[in-house]
């Protein structure tokens, strides 16, 4: 390309033309060219895209309206411009490119543009002053292993005056990623990667953890992923031409997502009814996976982001502070890409046309890159070439982007992922139509162009409608786990509830039950622990939960005005408003033939209790001393117990006499209930 100026003399031209010749040959006519304006005079340009590289070109220009032409321009006062070949060569085992060009007469300057390979425009690096004919491009403009088109431009006096072919040179650079995330124990295998105008000298690995193996000469680490933790690792390859590239790897060994895991066992429960007992659960279960949770409730629905601290704590630290300052209140989705990525976290409407203001952002972040960047994930967003430069904007994968964002500017840092059914909002917000917006930032007089931005609406209106934004309402923390009481064997026994995280359960009875406890993580996905819980009574607790007629609570007294006094209704689990014929529950037989019968006794020994003793006695008489034959505290086991039927809340026990009924003119047993 050749740009051609000339100095406009007339005010009545509607026509320029322009003549050329190449080196001492004749002029011919390049063509013509309207005149934008014939009522002032100033400064004309043309470009021509005609030009033949290395050759020397000298145009002249003269000036037409209707019935006149001008005399053509003096030779003296023509342009005369070199077009020339640029050369660009990528700088060994450095970030940088060297660009050179032959000198261009009669230049005041070079101007010196660049593109990355497959972007739409370019881009201006810098100025060098005439007579220059080498420049170094470095890492603030380019990125390791990326390819780069430069064209060089001479100018004289601020007017462009050609263009250099374009030259691409592919910047030296590791071309693998930078890091990896796996499960402990599973298969690994990383091959480090780079390139290069010189081929591999030699390669090393510092930092290798126990479970794998470099292969200098082939550049493969593998064997099997350590245990959980973050791994820094450092390569660096030299090359035979003497330069050298490092690269940092990270291993990330994350837990494997799933249901939680039984944490700390709750203990069982043995302890007298009436009392109470609250267990934390904290600890109790964990979700491996998750260390910590957000919830982003949106206008479109709700959706829980798990985050990885352990794996990547610089980054959920920096996320949660703008949580915890409610900095993402309010702030827009501000761009979606159907299969791609939703992202927010930088922009908030003002309420006003396209009046938007900034989120204002802390320091920037370190990257930790490694886990791949798949569907569902959340990552940081940075700025291109800038590994180091996230702040408060972040990202959801909507597809699998490991082939992409695992390799670009360093990685992108996943930390952490969407929980449950999050994605079906994710998802909502990238089927949205959306368009691009000239929002006014903080104020500004100049308008910054948002493409991509998503709008709750059947089609994007043309201009920014504010009340059509897609808004994060609030974030907030949550925990990973939420606890239920899912089963209870014997709720006469006991009642179970959740309360303020802690397990509360309430004695209601002596006897047994077992309480279930469930931990649901953020996924739906749930695991159980089961509580034992084992209650004793004594009158004073059977009485405090029994009804009483006319309240006589006294162990002796009788309200129903039976067989039984209260403590015996206690003993042998009667009911003291009701006249029922508990005195059947003591009944009196034999065992035993003919003269070697033998008296007795059957009746309840009630379960659960600390406070009762339960003695047999026998005599001859009805009168006199009674001698104990069996007691309570004797056990179940003893020569005297015939049988012992155990039931829920009682052992019906029978007990026979030390004599037999032979030659025994009368013979009684009973049965005594003591407290202590």
């Amino acid at each position: 390309m050749v740009h051609i100026s000339w100095t406009d003399n007339s005010t009545t031209e509607t026509l320029w033309n322009i003549q050329y010749k190449i080196g001492s040959g004749s002029f011919a006519t390049l063509g013509t060219v309207s005149s934008t304006s014939t009522a002032t005079t100033g400064n004309a340009s043309v470009s021509w895209s005609g030009a033949v590289a290395n050759t020397t070109y000298t145009f002249k220009v003269s000036a037409s309206d209707a019935s006149n032409t001008s005399a053509f321009s003096s030779s003296s006062s023509s342009i005369t411009t070199t077009v020339f070949t640029l050369a660009a060569s990528a700088v060994p085992g450095q970030t940088a490119v060297n660009l050179s060009w032959p000198n261009v007469a009669f230049e005041t300057g070079y101007q010196i543009i660049y593109q990355a390979v497959g972007d739409s425009s370019y881009s201006v690096v810098t100025l060098v002053a005439a007579d220059v004919t080498t420049y170094q491009v470095n890492s603030t403009f380019l990125e390791s292993s990326k390819s780069y088109n430069f064209i060089v431009e001479p100018y004289i006096n601020s007017s462009i005056i050609g263009d250099s072919n374009v030259a691409t040179a592919t910047v030296d650079g590791i071309t693998s990623k930078t890091g990896t995330s796996g499960l402990a124990g599973s298969a690994f295998s990383h091959t480090f990667t780079q390139i290069s105008g010189s081929t591999v000298s030699s390669r090393a690995l510092t930092g290798v953890p126990s479970g794998l193996t470099f292969n200098t000469s082939t550049g493969v680490l593998s064997g099997v992923y350590p245990a959980v933790g973050n791994y820094a690792l450092s390569y660096t390859v030299t090359f035979t031409n003497g330069g050298s590239l490092t690269q940092a790897f990270s291993i990330r060994v994350r837990p494997p997502a799933g249901p939680p895991v039984v944490g700390t066992v709750i203990p069982a429960w043995t302890a007298a009814a009436g009392t109470t007992r609250d267990t934390a659960l904290a600890g109790t279960f964990t979700d491996l996976e998750a260390d910590s949770a957000v919830r982003v409730s949106t206008t479109l629905g709700t959706m829980d982001f798990i985050l990885f601290n352990a794996a990547t704590p610089a980054t959920v630290t920096n996320f949660m502070n703008y949580v915890s300052a409610g900095k993402y209140t309010d702030v827009s989705f501000h761009r979606s890409i159907s299969g791609f990525v939703i992202q927010g976290g930088g922009f908030k409407g003002s309420g006003t046309a396209s009046n938007f203001t900034s989120v204002i952002t802390n320091p920037t972040v370190n990257n930790e890159p490694g886990i791949a960047n798949e569907r569902g994930t959340i990552s940081m967003a940075k700025s291109g070439g800038n590994p180091n430069s996230a702040t408060s904007q972040f990202f959801v994968s909507l597809g699998d982007n490991r082939a992409n964002l695992d390799y670009q500017n360093g990685g992108f840092t996943v930390f952490g992922r969407v929980a449950g059914n999050g994605m079906t909002v994710a998802d909502a917000i990238s089927y949205l139509p959306s368009n691009t917006y000239n929002l006014m930032l903080d104020g500004g007089t100049s308008a910054t162009a948002f493409g991509n931005f998503p709008m709750n609406a059947a089609s994007a209106p043309v201009s920014m409608d504010q009340t059509k934004l897609v808004k994060m309402n609030s974030v907030t923390s949550i925990p990973t786990l939420a606890y239920s009481v899912t089963g209870n064997t014997n709720p006469a026994v006991a009642t179970a509830s959740i309360v303020s995280g802690q397990l509360h359960l309430v004695g209601l009875a002596g006897g047994q039950t077992t309480i279930t406890v469930t931990a649901t993580d953020l996924d739906n996905l749930t695991t159980t622990q089961t509580v034992a819980v084992n209650l004793t009574d004594t009158y004073s607790t059977w009485a405090a939960r029994t009804t009483f007629p006319g309240s006589q609570n006294g162990n002796t007294q009788n309200p129903d005005n039976d067989a039984w006094n209260n403590l015996l209704e206690y003993a042998f689990l009667g009911n003291p408003a009701l006249s029922d014929a508990t005195g059947q529950v003591v009944s009196q037989g034999t065992t035993g033939t003919n003269s070697a019968k033998t008296l007795t006794l059957s009746f309840p020994v009630r379960k659960n209790t600390t406070d009762l003793t339960y003695a047999v006695e026998a005599n001859n008489a009805l009168s006199g001393t009674w001698t104990e034959i069996w007691k309570s505290t004797d056990g179940f086991a003893h020569a005297r117990v015939l049988t012992a039927v155990d039931q829920s809340d009682r052992t019906v026990v029978t007990i026979k006499d030390t004599v037999t009924l032979a030659n025994q003119a009368r013979r009684f047993l009973r049965v005594r209930v003591m407290q202590p």
